[in-house]
C-alpha cells in the first residue's frame, strides 16, 4: 500500500472575486501546478504528488464550483477557467510555472499556455486537448454522462457512494488508497448522514453548453513551452469510447511545437492519474527534470511513444 505524503498547504486563497481552494506537496523545488477534470478535486493528484514532492512543489486547487472552492451561481468555462489560474498565479507569487491538467483541466492549461505562454515552461497534456468526440451533451460516452448525473444527488452513506463507484467496470478493479483518499474530499455529508459530490451540477451543465469555447484546435500553434502529451488507451464502457483518441493524439503533437506523446494501452481515462501503473508519473517526472532548451525554439516536431 503506498504512502500518501500530507499536504503542507491546504487552505482557501483569495484569487480575484472568487476563494479558491489550494492544496500543496512539497516545500521546495520548481513548481507544477494541476489543473483537474469535470466533476474532480485537487486531491486526484496525490499519487502524482507522491512521485514529485521531493525535489518539486505540486499544487493543485479546486476549480470554481468544485471541491472547497466557492461556487458562483453562473460563470463556468474553459476562458473563465483560465482567468481564474491567472490570478491565482499572480496571488502565489509564481511568475512561471509547470503547468498540467487532466480531461477538462487540459484544455484550461492549453487554452493557458496559448494564452499566457510567458508564464508557462513546460505543458502537460493528460488524456486531452484536442476537440471534444462530440457536438452537443446529448452525444457524450455513457461514463461521462453517469459521472455528472451523480451530481447533486444525496446517497444514504458514504459506504454506499463508495461501493457505487467501487462497481464501475473501469474504477473497481483498479481501486487502491489514492482513490479513497479522493473520495473523501469528493462529497460533503449532511446533516441526516448521507452524502452527496460537492461540485456544483449546474456549473458543469453550463460548461457542458459553453464547450466549443476552449477551441483547442486554435491553441494548438500558439503554444510555445515543451510540451508531453500522455494518452490512456483503455476504453470504459466500450473499447472506443476514450476522451482522446489515438488519432486526435496524434494530429495535437503534429501541430504543437515540441510536442511529444507517450500511449498507455492498459489504463483508461481515470487511472491514468490515480496510481494504477506507475509508467504516468515516471514519464512526467523525466520530462519535469529535463534542462529547458534557451535560445530561439528548434524546428517544430513531435515524437510518438507507445507502452502496451
Amino acid at each position: 500500500m503506498p504512502t500518501l505524503i500530507e499536504p503542507v498547504r491546504d487552505e482557501l486563497v483569495s484569487a480575484g472575486e472568487l476563494r479558491l481552494h489550494v492544496v500543496q506537496w512539497g516545500r521546495e523545488g520548481p513548481a507544477v501546478v494541476c489543473l483537474h477534470g469535470l466533476t474532480a478535486n485537487a486531491f486526484c493528484f496525490q499519487a502524482l504528488a507522491d512521485v514529485l514532492a521531493a525535489d518539486h512543489r505540486v499544487i493543485a486547487y479546486d476549480l470554481r464550483g468544485r471541491g472547497r472552492s466557492e461556487r458562483p451561481a453562473q460563470g463556468y468555462s474553459v476562458p473563465i477557467h483560465a482567468a481564474d489560474l491567472d490570478q491565482l498565479l499572480t496571488v502565489l507569487g509564481l511568475e512561471r510555472v509547470a503547468l498540467l491538467g487532466h480531461s477538462l483541466g487540459a484544455l484550461i492549461a492549453l487554452f493557458y499556455a496559448a494564452w499566457r505562454p510567458e508564464r508557462v515552461s513546460k505543458l502537460i497534456l493528460v488524456d486531452a486537448g484536442a476537440p471534444l468526440p462530440w457536438r452537443s451533451p446529448e452525444e457524450q460516452p455513457a461514463w461521462l454522462s453517469a459521472s455528472i448525473a451523480r451530481l447533486g444527488m444525496p446517497v444514504a452513506s458514504f459506504e454506499e457512494y463508495r461501493q457505487r463507484l467501487q462497481s464501475l467496470p473501469f474504477l473497481g478493479p483498479w481501486w487502491n488508497a489514492y482513490l479513497d483518499r479522493y473520495l473523501e474530499h469528493d462529497v460533503e455529508r449532511l446533516p441526516d448522514g448521507s452524502v452527496r459530490s460537492r461540485v456544483y451540477r449546474e456549473g458543469v451543465l453550463e460548461e457542458g453548453r459553453r464547450a466549443e469555447e476552449a477551441r483547442p484546435r486554435e491553441q494548438w500553434e500558439r503554444v510555445q513551452a515543451p510540451t508531453l502529451v500522455l494518452r490512456a488507451g483503455a476504453g470504459m464502457f466500450a473499447p472506443d469510447d476514450q476522451l482522446l483518441s489515438k488519432e486526435a493524439a496524434r494530429e495535437l503533437v503534429t501541430h504543437i511545437r515540441r510536442a511529444r506523446l507517450v500511449e498507455f494501452g492498459q489504463l483508461n481515462h481515470y487511472t491514468i492519474i490515480f496510481g494504477a501503473d506507475p509508467g504516468p508519473a515516471e514519464a512526467i517526472r523525466a520530462f519535469l527534470s529535463e534542462r529547458e532548451e534557451e535560445g530561439p525554439e528548434p524546428e517544430p516536431e513531435s515524437g510518438v511513444q507507445g507502452l502496451a
